[in-house]
């Protein structure tokens, strides 16, 4: 009698019973996620096999697994042998203790791109006999992203400051700046301004330069001022008061210092 194909439409001729591989069938494919592991820098994707009887299974099955991160870019796209070995129990608070397979991918193997967060896409499947449609899970925060990279015009840059009445009051010279990005939870370009006073009397208040932060494409995508307190001529400074978030990883910056109006 042909046997038919039950629940998603397809069975499997390995499972794992006391002594090792017999024949069998898997019914059910269940539990599938994805997690970073810190402490081996790699990444783990999970799923369970059952039988019509809901018991756990271990199966040689193959995987295609295929990661693309929330800018729509492909990162990772592999196939991967699973064995007798991969499969054991793992314990979650959601799901409770768990049989489940487990398939590693080294962070090395991941590409970086434009943002950390994306969606694995798993196909189970062995040979021509049997195969899964295709499923996914979600990855938040963990995937690689690349670096940023801010541009600057030619240092030195003199910028005017002016009062209320359009005099100018004093002179600040913009000698360098640098920059740094921090790729954790929530991107964060931060950037540090130095230079001198080089004219001007003593501000008791501040003398006031302003900003403009572009992206490659030549759109303005922030902008602010920058308050320098106190300043006599000859004193220099370093100011890290520019700290932008919602940065967009491989993204190439350009920062205008400009005189402030």
């Amino acid at each position: 009698m042909k046997k038919r194909l039950l629940t998603v439409g397809c069975f499997l001729l390995f499972f794992l019973s006391g002594c090792g591989f017999a024949a069998g069938r898997v019914e059910t494919l269940k539990s599938w996620s994805f997690q970073y592991n810190e402490e081996t820098n790699d990444y783990s994707v999970f799923f369970g096999l059952l039988d019509e009887k809901n018991n756990p299974l271990a199966a040689e099955v193959d995987i295609d697994i295929r990661i693309v991160n929330d800018a729509d870019e492909v990162v990772y796209a592999g196939t991967k042998s699973v064995s007798a070995d991969d499969y054991g129990y793992y314990t979650s608070q959601a799901a409770g203790k768990q049989y489940l397979a487990n398939v590693r991918i080294p962070v090395s193997d991941v590409s970086e791109g434009k943002s950390s967060s994306g969606k694995i896409f798993l196909t189970v499947y062995k040979g021509d006999t049997v195969r899964f449609d295709e499923v996914n899970c979600k990855a938040l925060y963990c995937l690689p992203t690349k670096d940023v990279q801010v541009l600057f015009d030619n240092f030195p840059i003199d910028l005017k400051v002016n009062d209320y009445a359009g005099s100018i009051t004093s002179i600040i010279q913009i000698q360098n700046a640098e920059y740094s990005f921090d790729k954790g939870y929530m991107p964060k370009l931060s950037i540090i301004i130095s230079g001198e006073k080089v004219s001007g009397d003593r501000s008791f208040g501040y003398d006031t330069i302003s900003y403009k932060l572009y992206d490659s494409g030549g759109y303005l995508v922030h902008l602010g001022d920058i308050y320098l307190r106190d300043l006599t001529v000859g004193d220099k400074f370093k100011d890290n008061s520019i700290v932008i978030y919602d940065i967009t990883p491989g993204e190439i910056y350009t920062l205008k210092l400009l005189e402030h109006s």
